[in-house]
């Protein structure tokens, strides 16, 4: 039992591009097969043995609360009231003073195989303030590769493009990121991520895995036709 390291999960937003799914639910419980999306992330966490887990809560909150208030008594999971309205970098704000020394982070609608321990030992090896897990870059659209004369030479449908990587929504932070904190933008990834880069100051962890986003509906459909085929490859826990 890894008590030591909180981990932080985002929970508050209204998943407005998700709607309907998100009428009467928060987004964080918008389901996959038969569990909301929010209990995949956990069960991620607790095949790698981190128990200590804080939800901070927000749009429809409540519902969040009474599902997890009888459920995994071997873990230690809060639901934390940070506001309806606030962006993620209040949220976080807001507990600044009650996470442990070293924590995760992460975002409520990203699904990985993520090594959560291989990623803890790559940040220990690195100085800073934290580390991000990081994803090729991914395409759905084609792209066309054409000359000065306009005429098109190669043709690539949805590439990976390995010169970029994103952002994949995972993190593990010390508490020194709240002594270096800045308001240029209540959003974490719009302010504190963007100065903390610029600085220097975050490691990423290159995840080679499967990885995939639930920000709309068709990746939600997308994520249930994997779970309903067996095909659930984030779900490591499962395997």
């Amino acid at each position: 039992m890894k008590e030591e390291y909180d981990v932080i999960i985002l929970c508050g937003g209204k998943g407005t591009r998700l709607y309907p799914l998100t009428a009467d639910i928060p987004k964080p419980m918008v389901k996959i097969g038969d569990l909301p999306v929010i209990e995949h992330i956990i069960s991620l966490y607790k095949f790698f043995g981190f128990y200590n887990i804080k939800l901070l809560v927000g749009y429809k909150g409540d519902i969040i609360q009474n599902y997890f208030k009888d459920k995994y008594e071997e873990m230690n999971i809060q639901c934390i009231e940070t506001g309806e309205e606030s962006d993620t970098a209040e949220r976080l704000w807001q507990i600044r003073n009650n996470v442990s020394n070293t924590f995760f982070l992460s975002y409520s609608d990203v699904l990985a195989d993520l090594n959560l321990d291989s990623m803890l030992k790559f940040g220990k090896e690195h100085k800073g303030v934290g580390t991000m897990a990081t994803y090729p870059l991914t395409t759905s659209y084609g792209i066309v590769k054409f000359g000065e004369n306009k005429i098109a030479y190669e043709y690539l449908e949805k590439p990976i493009i390995d010169a970029f990587s994103i952002n994949a929504g995972f993190f593990i932070f010390n508490s020194a990121l709240f002594d270096l904190w800045e308001w240029s933008s209540t959003d974490f990834s719009k302010g504190m991520l963007i100065k903390l880069c610029r600085e220097e100051l975050v490691a990423c962890y290159e995840h080679k895995g499967f990885w995939s986003g639930m920000d709309t509906v068709r990746e939600n459909e997308i994520l249930n036709e994997m779970w309903g085929r067996g095909n659930a490859k984030w779900a490591v826990w499962k395997k």
